[in-house]
C-alpha cells in the first residue's frame, strides 16, 4: 500500500505553491497508475479529510502503516498455518509517492516505526470475527512466554473502562487470549489492551471497530519539552498515532504511537548534519483531521 513520502523528502522537488496532491510537479513523481487516487479514496473512506497538505503527508503514511499492520498482524495470528510474510517494499531510488517504507535518503517513514511492533517476536494482537473482537498472541521467540493482558473499553477522553483480565502461557502456535463480543463497546469507545511477560517486558494497543471517521475525537493538547535532541510528548486526552517531525533529515528512536490522557513519552532525534539544529513538530489523528 502506498504513501507520499515524507515533507523533507518533498521539499527537496517541490515548492510551497505545489504542495496539492493534484499538482502537475507532484503527480510527476507518482508513477503508479491511479495511485493518488488510490491513497485519496482509502483516506475518504476510513478517515475525516485532513485540510492541509501536510496533514494529508502525514496521514497517507499513517493509512500506509495501518494497511500493513493489517495484513501482517492477520498471517500471524493464524500460526501456524501461516509461518512469515513479505511487504514491499523497502525504500525508494528517487523521493517519490510509493510502496516503500523508507524514504529516498533513508529516512524512516512512518510505517517502519509501526513495523517495529507489529513485527515484534512477541504479538498481541485484535482480531475482529463474527461481531468478536478475539484478542490473540504470537510468539516468535525460541522459548514459551508467561502473558498478562488486561483489557478495557476506551472513552475518546481516555477513560478506562475495565473488561477483563487474562494470563496465558505461549509458545509455538498462536493461543487465544479473551473473545469480547462488539456489543460490549458503546458507540464512543474504542478496544485498549495492556500487557506484560515474565520479563517485565510491556507493550499495548488500541483496536477501533469502527472508521476513525466514527469517533468523535478530542483535542490531544500535545505539550512537547525539548532538551538537545531529545523531545518529551504528553497528550492530557487520548492521542492516537502521534508523529514527530523535524525540518532536517534524520531518524527517530520511535514514532507514530499512540498517548494515552495523562501520559508522556520520551524520543530521541538523530539529525543526519550532526551540527544541525532541528525544529519539531508534533501531529496526531485529531489535529491532522479536526482541527
Amino acid at each position: 500500500f502506498q504513501s507520499y513520502p515524507s515533507m523533507t523528502a518533498i521539499n527537496r522537488f517541490a515548492a510551497p505553491a505545489d504542495h496539492n496532491i493534484a499538482a502537475p510537479v507532484l503527480e510527476s513523481h507518482q508513477k503508479n497508475a491511479g495511485g493518488n487516487a488510490r491513497i485519496a479514496e482509502t483516506m475518504f473512506r476510513y478517515f475525516r479529510w485532513p485540510e492541509r497538505f501536510d496533514d494529508f503527508v502525514y496521514l497517507s503514511q499513517i493509512q500506509q502503516g495501518l494497511a500493513i499492520k493489517t495484513a501482517v498482524t492477520h498471517w500471524r495470528s493464524l500460526k501456524p498455518r501461516c509461518m512469515g510474510t513479505l511487504i514491499w517494499q523497502l525504500n525508494d531510488t528517487w523521493p517519490v509517492c510509493s510502496w516503500a517504507s523508507l524514504d529516498h535518503g533513508g529516512d524512516w517513514k512512518l510505517m517502519h516505526h509501526m513495523a517495529r511492533v507489529f513485527y515484534a517476536p512477541l504479538l498481541v494482537t485484535a482480531v475482529p470475527k463474527s461481531g468478536q473482537i478475539i484478542l490473540r498472541a504470537v510468539n516468535d521467540s525460541p522459548d514459551p512466554v508467561e502473558l498478562h493482558v488486561t483489557i478495557c473499553a476506551m472513552k475518546m477522553d481516555g477513560t478506562l473502562r475495565d473488561l477483563g483480565t487474562v494470563t496465558a502461557t505461549v509458545s509455538g502456535e498462536a493461543v487465544d487470549l479473551m473473545k469480547t463480543p462488539e456489543t460490549m463497546l458503546a458507540p464512543d469507545e474504542m478496544f485498549h489492551y495492556h500487557w506484560t511477560d515474565m520479563t517485565g517486558r510491556t507493550g499495548s494497543d488500541t483496536f477501533a471497530p469502527r472508521p476513525f471517521k466514527s469517533y468523535d475525537l478530542l483535542p490531544s493538547e500535545l505539550t512537547s519539552k525539548i532538551d538537545g535532541n531529545e523531545i518529551t510528548v504528553s497528550a492530557k486526552s487520548l492521542a492516537l498515532f502521534v508523529a514527530i517531525e523535524a525540518d532536517v533529515p534524520g531518524r527517530f528512536d520511535d514514532n507514530a504511537f499512540t498517548l494515552l490522557a495523562g501520559e508522556h513519552k520520551t524520543v530521541r532525534f538523530t539529525p543526519t548534519n550532526p551540527d544541525a539544529q532541528p525544529t519539531f513538530t508534533l501531529r496526531d489523528l485529531h489535529s491532522a483531521t479536526y482541527a
